[in-house]
């Protein structure tokens, strides 16, 4: 590398919106100086992506061998029942970007598996170029929560007055597809490869969807349960949803061509009754995305919800503003 272009990286970096010093808690290394090394290479990778994104709200990174366990000693900033928890079906969790408050105010912090996260010592191959890609995920969850906050103040992670329970349940079911949409799209540049990833998930998502379903309504046959049949339900088609915007936010991120996953564009034109529902989740997720940052009211964000809702009720599953039925 040349003296000029050893300068102009530093220039570059010197523009970044990531924090000038990054707390690191580095957790079951075998020495310092291998955990010290990632550490500092991570560092750098964060700067740059910095660069592109809003990261002035990072407060700090955890990078440990047991990494379920360094997620519960995170410090949360707030009073929860919420325990953190590495994801375990469809995909397995190795990275999270939870929030969290420092002196009250709203955070983000990052906490990564350092079996995977050795990779970027590698500098190239497939596995750096997908952990590369995790990092700048998991910093579009940084970039993504800041702007909502700003734009939105006092909602996430907080009480909040929604105005009725139908509102909130909405905007709670479509938090998660948007959240990963919007990831995926800021950081899709980042390794656009990632897709064949993406696409992959998404079917594993569908795969025994319909069974699931069947199995939540057979439930409710025989126990009655409303509420818990509502949930199950939603709740699954919340997790399809989330990892449809996966693939989605990633395709956004790039040109939009659907091209690029061919095996998804062939099940659009297979006729599945899903399709429909998908076509208008990108939709309504594009319309989030055009108002960018600029939003004014959480009902922006309920026509995600607003689908699941209305999936429901496929199954005869109702949820009004005049409460819950099931037929």
């Amino acid at each position: 590398m040349s003296d000029a272009s050893e300068q102009s990286i530093e220039e570059l970096l010197a523009t970044s919106t990531a924090p000038a010093i990054i707390p690191f808690e580095l957790k079951g290394f075998a020495d310092e100086e291998t955990a010290r090394a990632l550490a500092n290479r991570t560092t750098t990778f964060i700067r740059f992506i910095g660069t592109r994104m809003n990261l002035e709200n990072l407060v700090g990174v955890t990078v440990a061998y047991d990494y379920a366990k360094a997620l519960t000693e995170i410090d949360r900033g707030y009073e929860t029942r919420h325990v953190l928890t590495p994801s375990t079906e469809i995909a397995h969790g190795v990275a999270m970007a939870p929030g969290v408050f420092r002196d009250g105010v709203l955070k983000t912090y990052l906490a990564f598996n350092a079996n995977v996260l050795m990779h970027l010592m590698e500098g190239e191959g497939e596995n750096f170029s997908q952990v590369y890609y995790q990092l700048a995920h998991e910093c579009g969850h940084v970039h993504d929560r800041t702007a909502f906050d700003v734009a939105i103040p006092g909602l996430l992670q907080r009480p909040y007055d929604f105005g009725n329970e139908l509102a909130r349940i909405k905007f709670s079911l479509g938090w998660g597809s948007w959240g990963e949409y919007a990831a995926t799209r800021l950081s899709a540049s980042f390794y656009p490869e990632q897709i064949v990833h993406f696409e992959e998930t998404f079917f594993a998502a569908l795969e025994g969807l319909d069974e699931r379903i069947d199995a939540a309504m057979d439930a409710f046959w025989y126990d009655g349960d409303g509420w818990k049949c509502f949930r199950a339900v939603t709740g699954e088609y919340d997790r399809f949803f989330t990892f449809t915007s996966y693939l989605i936010g990633h395709i956004s991120g790039l040109d939009g061509e659907v091209d690029r996953a061919p095996k998804f564009k062939e099940f659009f034109q297979s006729g599945n009754w899903l399709a429909q529902y998908l076509i208008e989740l990108d939709k309504v997720l594009e319309s989030i995305w055009s108002n960018y940052g600029d939003w004014k009211s959480f009902e922006e964000f309920n026509g995600i919800g607003e689908l699941i809702v209305l999936i429901a009720t496929t199954h005869g599953v109702h949820l009004t503003e005049d409460g819950l039925a099931i037929y």
